[in-house]
Formats: C-alpha cells, structure tokens, sequence
C-alpha cells in the first residue's frame, strides 16, 4: 500500500493536491481536510511524545535497578571484607595463644633443675640423720 503511494506521489510530482468542493480528484483514495491532517499530524506527535516518556521512564527504572544492584553487591563485599578481617584477628589470637602454650618458659628448666638438686641434698642430709 505504500508503495502505491509513493509511487503515485512521484507520478504526480507533487506532494498533495488540493482540489476544491465538488471537483473531481486525480486519484483514487481519501482526501483530508486540513483539520484532519492537523489531527494525525497532532496524533503522532502525542504517540512521539508518550514513546519518548516511556523511553525515558524505562531507562530511569533500568538505572535504578542497576544503582540498586551495584548497592547491593557493596554492601555484600563490605560485609564480606568485615567478617575475614575479623576471622583474621580471631585466628591471630588463637595462634599467639596456643603458641604460649606449646613454648614454656627458660626459667622453668632452671627452676626444675635447682629443686631437684636441693631435694637431693635435702634427702642425702635427711638419711644422715636418721641414721646417726
């Protein structure tokens, strides 16, 4: 059907014809008052108009649900950082715990070793006087 149009527009060479009341038309189809012209014209525009509105609302909500996405995703990675330096920290003490511990301390040998030489020489005067 366009093609039809087009066509007969170029056979013409000319866009629109305006024809007077009661003239015959050159073609056949559906002639517009000026009125009716200015209302499809108006028509379309609106229906522009309304696509560009829901364009632009679509692509505010898309935004929105991305700004909200990208939140969310910080807010997990922030958590997560949070919760592993804490674990860190936990296992830090631990570590230093346990290491105490494992290790006893230097003065320990000394003192075990200074007791069992005075208990020796404590039993060794204790028999020397019982038996006297």
């Amino acid at each position: 059907m366009l093609k039809i149009l087009l066509l007969c527009a170029l056979a013409y060479g000319e866009d629109s014809v305006a024809i007077e009341k009661g003239e015959k038309a050159p073609f056949s189809g559906t002639l517009l008052s000026p009125e009716g012209v200015a209302q499809i014209i108006a028509k379309a525009d609106e229906e522009v108009g309304k696509c560009k509105i829901d364009a632009e609302r679509d692509l505010a909500i898309a935004d929105a649900d991305f700004k909200l996405q990208l939140k969310i995703k910080e807010a997990d990675l922030t958590a997560c950082l949070e919760k592993s330096s804490g674990l860190e920290a936990l296992r830090a003490e631990q570590i230093d715990f346990l290491e105490k511990q494992v290790y006893k301390p230097r003065w320990t040998n000394t003192a075990v070793y200074v007791s069992g030489i005075a208990s020796g020489i404590a039993i060794v005067y204790l028999t020397s006087k019982v038996i006297q």
